[in-house]
């Protein structure tokens, strides 16, 4: 990858972008915007989370232990969730009254 500092920096900036936009005070659709964004990220950096445990995987006793990585691939789900029902855009499981 090309530049990967300037990526993380971008990356790391639209992590901020995405938390601000999920504060109270903002407008719903903003809100329900920066959901789907953090969503979003968190769905396509799963990919590289994978590839990450298999670069480790393959390098015993370099990288980071299983332990680590499949916690973090289980919970992706709840992360790209997460943002979704605090954004408003779902309500599952629970249903707003």
């Amino acid at each position: 990858m090309p530049a990967p500092a300037l990526v993380v920096v971008l990356t790391g900036i639209a992590e901020i972008l995405g938390a601000i936009g999920m504060l109270q005070p903002v407008s719903p659709a903003l809100r329900q915007a920066a959901g789907w964004g953090l969503a979003a990220y968190a769905l396509c950096v799963w990919p590289a989370n994978l590839q990450h445990m298999l670069i480790d995987l393959a390098h015993p006793g370099r990288g980071l232990p299983l332990a680590y990585h499949v916690p973090r691939l289980a919970l992706q789900p709840v992360l790209i969730w997460w943002p979704l029902w605090a954004g408003g855009v779902t309500d599952w499981p629970w249903r707003r009254r």
